[in-house]
C-alpha cells in the first residue's frame, strides 16, 4: 500500500506539470498559433538535459527521444512553410500531447527523486504562460486531416507517406510513425468515422509490425490498435471480420475483458444473421448542410472537378485601369475578370510584400478562433476552422494608405466600411459555403450601414496547394495569388440579396493561408454606385436554401 501511494502521489505531480501545458490553446485551427510549439519543445529539451543526469535508468530512452525532437529544431528558418505541411503541424501536437508524457514525463517522475525539478519546470512554463495543446487540438488537427481526404479524395497509405497527388514522391517531406497513425484512426473511430479510421488502424498496424519510422509510442501495440480495428469493422457491418479481429486479441490476451464481452455479443449476432437476412449496413449519414445542393458543388468546386465552360469564359477579359485617379494612370491596376453577372473580379499586385508583412505582424499573439454568426449569436464551428482578429483603421494610422486604395480600386466608400478581418487558415482550415450579406430582412445587425454591397478579400500569401475561395452556383475556384485582392457585389444593382454568391473557402492542403476582408456597406454608396431602378427583389430565390 505504501508504495502504490507513492506511485499515486507521482502521478498527481505529473498531471500537475502537464496542466500547466495543457490550457487549451485552440492550435489546430490556425498556423500562426502553431509557431510556438517547437519553441516550448526547445525549452523543455533543455531543461530535461540538467535533469537527466539523475535519471540513469531511463538516461538512453529519454536522449533518443529528445535527440528526435531536437532535429526538428534544426532547420526552423520559414516556419510557415513548416507548419504549412499539415502532417508537420499533426505531429507536434500529438508529441505535445501524448509522446512527452509517454516518453519523458511517466518514466524520469515514476523512478526519480523529481520534487525539485518538477516546482522548477511548473515555475518556468507559469513564467512564459505558455498554454500548450491539448486533447481536443489533437481531435480538431484530426478532423482537418479527414476534411483533407474527404475534399481532395487522398488515399490514407500515400497521405501517410506525404504522398498528395498520386504519381507524385513524398512533396511533404514527411511521413507518419506507426503511432501518429493510431492516433488518427483511434480518434476517427471515436467520432463514428470507421471507414478512414479503419484504414488509419491498419496503417498503424502494417507500420508497427514493418520498418520503424520514428519513435513507437508505449501506447500502440497490436492489442491496442485491434481494441479500435474490431468494433470500427463493425461499424462498417463487417460482423465476421470483426469477430475474427477479436479472436485475434484474445490470442494475445486471454483475459482481456472487452474482448471477452465482444466475443458473446459477435457470436449471438453471427448466430442471427444465418437463421435470419443479412442486416443491411448503414452507411454514414450526411448532416443536414452536406446534403444541401451548395455543399455538393463546393466539393466538386474545390478538386477542380466543376468548373466554367469556355463560353461562360468567353467575354471575360483583362486590363489596366486607373478608375479615373491621376495617380494610377502612371501605375494602373491589373484588372482580371472571373464571371461578369455577378460581378467577380481580381486586382493583381495591390500590396506590396512590406505591407503584407506588417498586416500579419500586427495580427498575430491577437488572434482568436473565428466565429459563425452575428454578434451575442456567434458561435465555434468547424463549418469554420481558422483564426482571426480585427485591425481598426483609427488604431493604425498605417493602414490609411491601403484604405485610400481599397476607395480607389473599387470606386466605393470606407465610411461605412469594417474594420479589415485578418484571417489564418490552420490543419485542413476552411470556411464551408455561406453568404457575406445578412440574411434576415430585418437587418438590424448594421444598423444606418445597410448590408454588405462588395467583399474586398486580400490575400497575403502564396497557397502551394487548396485553399481556393469557391463559388458554387458560379463554379468558379479562385486560387490565392500573393499581393491580389478580389472583389464581388453580394447584391444586385437594386441592393437585394443576390444569392449566387454563396462562396467558401475551399480547405488547405498544404501551406498556410493568409487573408484580410473588408466589406463595404449600401451606405454612403450613393453617389458613388447609386441603385439601379429596378427591383431585382426575388431573383434566384430558389438557391438561398441550397
Amino acid at each position: 500500500m505504501e508504495l502504490r501511494a507513492v506511485k499515486m502521489c507521482r502521478l498527481g505531480v505529473v498531471f500537475s506539470v502537464l496542466c500547466i501545458i495543457s490550457v487549451n490553446g485552440d492550435y489546430y485551427s490556425a498556423i500562426s498559433e502553431l509557431e510556438r510549439l517547437l519553441d516550448v519543445e526547445a525549452f523543455i529539451v533543455e531543461k530535461f538535459d540538467k535533469y537527466l543526469e539523475r535519471a540513469q535508468q531511463e538516461q538512453e530512452n529519454i536522449k533518443r527521444f529528445l535527440n528526435q525532437v531536437e532535429d526538428l529544431q534544426i532547420d526552423r528558418d520559414d516556419l510557415e512553410d513548416y507548419f504549412g505541411n499539415p502532417l508537420n503541424a499533426f505531429t507536434t501536437i500529438r508529441r505535445l500531447v501524448h509522446d512527452w508524457k509517454f516518453h519523458v514525463f511517466d518514466p524520469v517522475f515514476d523512478t526519480s527523486n523529481f520534487e525539485t525539478y518538477k516546482s522548477a519546470l511548473s515555475e518556468s512554463l507559469e513564467k512564459v504562460k505558455f498554454k500548450g495543446p491539448t486533447q481536443e487540438d489533437l481531435h480538431g488537427a484530426t478532423r482537418g486531416l479527414l476534411r483533407l481526404q474527404n475534399i481532395y479524395h487522398l488515399h490514407t497509405d500515400q497521405l501517410a507517406n506525404g504522398v498528395l497527388l498520386p504519381g507524385d514522391k513524398n512533396e511533404l517531406d514527411t511521413a507518419l510513425s506507426a503511432s501518429d497513425c493510431f492516433e488518427l484512426g483511434k480518434n476517427l473511430c471515436q467520432i463514428k468515422e470507421y471507414s478512414y479510421g479503419s484504414e488509419w488502424l491498419l496503417e498503424a498496424r502494417k507500420r508497427l509490425h514493418g520498418k520503424p519510422l520514428g519513435f513507437i509510442s508505449p501506447n500502440v501495440s497490436d492489442v491496442r490498435i485491434l481494441e479500435h480495428l474490431s468494433p470500427a469493422f463493425n461499424g462498417l457491418g463487417n460482423l465476421k471480420l470483426a469477430h475474427k479481429l477479436n479472436n485475434e486479441i484474445l490470442d494475445k490476451a486471454s483475459d482481456h475483458e472487452e474482448a471477452l464481452k465482444n466475443k458473446i455479443l459477435y457470436e449471438s449476432q453471427l448466430a442471427k444473421e444465418r437463421s435470419l437476412r443479412p442486416r443491411k449496413v448503414e452507411l454514414p449519414k450526411l448532416t443536414e448542410r452536406e446534403q444541401k445542393e451548395s455543399f455538393q458543388l463546393y466539393k466538386r468546386v474545390c478538386q477542380g472537378e466543376l468548373r466554367q465552360s469556355p463560353r461562360e469564359q468567353r467575354n471575360l477579359k483583362c486590363w489596366l485601369s486607373h478608375q479615373g485617379v491621376p495617380y494610377y494612370r502612371l501605375s494602373p491596376f491589373k484588372v482580371e475578370q472571373l464571371n461578369l453577372d455577378p460581378y467577380v473580379a481580381y486586382v493583381h499586385q495591390v500590396l506590396r510584400d512590406s505591407e503584407m508583412a506588417l498586416i500579419m505582424e500586427n495580427g498575430k499573439g491577437q488572434m482568436e478562433r473565428s466565429k459563425v454568426g452575428q454578434s451575442e449569436n456567434s458561435t465555434t464551428t468547424e463549418i469554420r476552422t481558422s483564426q482571426n482578429t480585427w485591425l481598426w483603421y483609427d488604431a493604425n494610422p498605417w493602414l490609411s494608405k491601403i484604405k485610400q486604395r481599397l476607395e480607389d480600386v473599387t470606386g466605393l466608400s470606407t465610411e461605412s466600411a469594417e474594420p479589415l478581418q485578418l484571417v489564418n487558415y490552420g490543419i485542413g482550415g476552411q470556411y464551408e459555403p455561406h453568404f457575406d450579406f445578412v440574411e434576415n430582412d430585418n437587418n438590424s445587425v448594421f444598423g444606418w450601414k445597410g448590408n454588405r454591397l462588395l467583399t474586398a478579400l486580400f490575400y497575403l500569401n502564396d497557397v502551394p496547394l487548396g485553399g481556393a475561395t469557391a463559388f458554387p452556383f458560379l463554379r468558379l475556384a479562385v486560387p490565392p495569388v500573393k499581393g491580389s485582392l478580389l472583389i464581388w457585389y453580394n447584391l444586385h444593382r437594386s441592393t437585394h440579396k443576390d444569392f449566387r454568391t454563396k462562396h467558401a473557402g475551399c480547405p488547405v492542403l498544404k501551406g498556410s493561408k493568409w487573408i484580410c476582408n473588408e466589406w463595404f456597406h449600401v451606405a454612403a454608396q450613393e453617389f458613388k454606385r447609386p441603385c439601379g431602378l429596378i427591383s431585382d427583389e426575388g431573383k434566384f430565390l430558389d438557391l438561398k436554401h441550397k
